[in-house]
């Protein structure tokens, strides 16, 4: 993987913190990419840590404080998350924080940038569609995923085709949201060129906003990649400026185009117009005995079959086959959450119930 990302995007690695990985947690994940990508951040899915969380301890509202936490852009917010987490269980975030250093998992101290990207729920979606694909031969199983492809190609340059601006439509839907609701109301100040303090009135917290970096002091312009209320209210009050032209690039409807632009064809996409050249022509003289006994022999050694590829002389394993792929201890699947009968609590059921009545 390293020798891919070095041919085709060789600027990933040439800085610090610039390319970041995303995995489940397996253990051999853990080593590759600490050996291979050490310069790279690794983030965990927050839905495989979330499930070996709620494994240990059944209970839904330290599940939900786990996404607070990890979405916690201040460190009152995330230590808040924690505290609420020993409330419940005192135990939960000692183990939480000796199975996972918050590094990897929470937004606030993670080192790279995952833009709202907490889980694999991509590789998710994908390995769910490829199940019915994974039981074809090897070609017809390429054959189908290029089909998809193409298919996904085709969907994708039909969003946003007839879209005016700069970036998509969703985020700029989002962008006139924070202008309508939050931006007008913020009042600033300038300290340089590039350096503002915004004050709000109904919170009355300052916040910082340096657009040399693109970053505020709230963090959440670094962590969506699209400029926050505070950043929004100097670019259209002092500035007055498009505010998308402050969105990182990668939102730009020239860049969501450019991704599905190059087209998924059919391996003999050859021309049709043009007539078929015939590859063996009869010779116009007969050839000499000695030529005639090299030409039967290449003939018969060109109508030989070809070297072809057989299945591996393996064993069949005993059991059913298996139609779905083997989940680690960290990815099973959804399972349904117990409500006591007793306390009326979710996560564990009346035999095991502990609560005071």
């Amino acid at each position: 993987m390293h020798e891919v990302v070095e041919k085709h995007a060789p600027h990933l690695l040439q800085e610090p913190d610039r390319l970041v990985l995303l995995s489940d947690r397996q253990k051999g994940l853990l080593e590759g990419v600490e050996r291979i990508f050490p310069d790279s951040p690794h983030g965990y899915c927050l839905r495989h840590l979330e499930d070996n969380f709620h494994r240990e301890f059944k209970n839904v509202e330290l599940k939900s404080l786990l996404w607070k936490a990890a979405r916690a852009l201040t460190e009152d917010d995330f230590n808040k998350a924690l505290d609420g987490m020993k409330t419940i269980n005192p135990r939960s975030v000692p183990w939480l924080l000796s199975h996972a250093n918050p590094e990897h998992w929470a937004e606030l101290y993670f080192k790279g940038r995952r833009y709202g990207h907490l889980t694999s729920n991509i590789a998710e979606s994908l390995n769910a569609w490829l199940l019915p694909a994974r039981e074809m031969p090897i070609l017809p199983l390429l054959e189908r995923i290029r089909q998809q492809l193409m298919e996904w190609f085709s969907a994708r340059r039909q969003i946003d085709a007839n879209a005016t601006g700069i970036v998509v439509s969703k985020v700029g839907k989002q962008i006139q949201t924070l202008v309508n609701d939050r931006a007008r109301r913020y009042k600033f100040l300038q300290s340089t060129n590039a350096l503002f303090e915004v004050r709000s009135k109904e919170t009355l917290c300052e916040y910082i906003v340096n657009f040399d970096t693109q970053s505020c002091s709230c963090r959440e312009w670094q962590a969506t990649g699209v400029p926050c209320g505070h950043a929004l209210a100097i670019i259209i009050g002092y500035f007055r400026q498009d505010p998308q032209t402050y969105a990182k690039k990668f939102y730009t409807l020239e860049a969501f185009r450019n991704t599905y632009a190059m087209p998924i064809v059919h391996p003999r996409n050859d021309d049709f117009y043009q007539p078929l050249r015939l590859q063996y022509a009869r010779s116009p003289t007969p050839p000499d005995d000695e030529d005639s006994e090299s030409s039967i022999e290449s003939s018969a050694e060109s109508s030989a079959e070809p070297d072809t590829l057989l299945p591996p002389n393996a064993r069949r394993p005993p059991g059913r086959p298996k139609k779905r792929r083997i989940r680690s201890k960290s990815g099973e699947g959804n399972r349904r959450i117990q409500r006591c009968s007793r306390c009326r609590q979710m996560g564990h059921s009346k035999r095991t119930c502990r609560e005071a009545i």
